[in-house]
């Protein structure tokens, strides 16, 4: 059963069949112990906005942060776990801190060098309230650098700063998808050939074609978005809409933010490595969605609708005056993003704790916070949000379910993994 809860309340999480795991959201805190993974994770996304560049770019950024700060914790705190890129030497006493810190920081001056003044400040700030020795200090930094400059040099020519628009070639006709109102620019179709984190090929995940556009699916579909989507006169219910808005901002920026909070509680080691994983999980989603969106190049319902009477198809009549419920994002509608994205966090989730039904507390929109008890319960809501809020699909959406719950289980299960003893 789901329950919505706003900003203010307090939310405990637990997850069953883990009781050794209490977790709940996150509340500020002094930037100490695993709070310093999200002090300069969440930093990069700052960063991003003062470039500016796409947060999707600044995405796959944070990862190499993320991955970096975990092989320096691990060095430091010798753990079992297989490093990203190295595992550098690290001198007893060495502060975990300090290395977190200080890899973050390599990694930001290397992905924003523009920026290097505002980094630099914050990086004095941050190592300055390490407590620790300044000798152990110094330790951590050294090891920090070296597992920062490793993983940079294992994500060289990984095409993450490619040109915005490669891979973009515009189409038109029945099915193909072109930009969509207000008309803004495709959104990072380079993404598509960026090298994912954990395997190589930004098309090892990709789905079959979406379905023809006079076959019963489509159909289907399309009279169902052309309802239940529009901004009105619709059979949506004042719940559906509620629950259209609730997952309406950016899937990465909220599952990357809901890892976070599940990390909180967690010991440093731990909290590196469950965020490490799955925010790169998040990442390697958005690359498996851009590679088939921009494969396929399919077109989204405020496209589709307003030209029914192209498609060739008796059942789908037009509306030249059809407006989604929610904007329609600036990319093509085939899979959808927000659920592969979902998919693959809940994936590790699932790998991570075990079990496919929990309870799990998630922040949308506004700061309102609903609780689940299932992997399945997330999957059809955030499925029937895309829907309802007239951006896509029906069958996209499950196909987005399905692709992410692929690339979050084998992210979990081929990156950071444990070492034999």
């Amino acid at each position: 059963m789901k329950r919505t809860f706003f900003p203010g309340m307090l939310v405990a999480l637990l997850f069953a069949n883990a009781p050794d795991w209490h977790l709940r959201a996150q509340v500020g805190s002094a930037p100490t112990g695993s709070a310093v993974l999200d002090d300069w994770g969440n930093r990069f996304r700052l960063l991003g906005t003062m470039v500016p560049e796409n947060a999707l770019r600044t995405q796959v950024r944070t990862t190499i942060a993320q991955l970096a700060m975990f092989d320096a914790v691990n060095a430091v705190l010798d753990g079992r776990y297989r490093p990203f890129a190295s595992k550098p030497a690290s001198p007893a006493g060495a502060s975990p801190e300090a290395a977190a810190i200080h890899a973050a920081y390599v990694v930001a001056l290397n992905e924003f060098p523009t920026l290097a003044g505002t980094i630099n400040s914050a990086y004095e700030m941050s190592i300055a309230g390490v407590q620790a020795t300044p000798e152990a200090r110094a330790a951590g930094i050294a090891v920090g650098e070296a597992a920062a400059n490793a993983v940079l040099a294992a994500r060289a020519g990984d095409h993450r700063n490619d040109p915005e628009l490669e891979g973009y070639t515009p189409g038109s006709g029945p099915g193909i998808w072109r930009p969509t109102p207000p008309g803004a620019p495709p959104q990072t179709p380079f993404l598509r050939f960026v090298t994912p984190f954990g395997y190589d090929d930004p098309a090892r995940f990709r789905p079959k074609a979406p379905p023809a556009l006079d076959s019963r699916t489509y159909t289907a579909d399309y009279n169902e978005s052309k309802d239940l989507g529009r901004l009105t006169n619709t059979s949506r219910t004042p719940e559906e809409s509620a629950t259209a808005q609730f997952w309406m901002p950016s899937a990465s920026a909220l599952w990357t933010a809901n890892v976070r909070s599940l990390a909180s509680s967690l010991d440093l080691l731990h909290a590196a490595r469950f965020e490490a994983i799955g925010i790169a999980a998040v990442t390697n989603a958005l690359i498996a969605a851009w590679d088939a969106k921009y494969a396929y190049m399919f077109w989204r319902p405020v496209t589709a609708i307003r030209a029914g009477e192209t498609d060739g198809n008796l059942e789908t009549e037009p509306d030249a005056e059809w407006t989604p419920f929610i904007v329609t994002p600036s990319h093509p509608e085939y899979p959808a993003a927000h659920t592969t994205v979902g998919g693959a966090a809940l994936g590790f989730y699932t790998v991570w704790f075990g079990s496919d039904e929990f309870r799990l507390a998630f922040m949308g929109n506004g700061g309102a916070v609903r609780i689940y008890t299932s992997v399945k319960e997330i999957h059809a809501e955030e499925g029937n949000a895309r829907v309802w809020g007239g951006m896509h699909w029906r069958h996209s959406t499950e196909v987005g379910t399905a692709i992410g719950s692929r690339v979050g289980k084998y992210t979990a299960t081929h990156l950071l993994e444990p070492l034999d003893d």
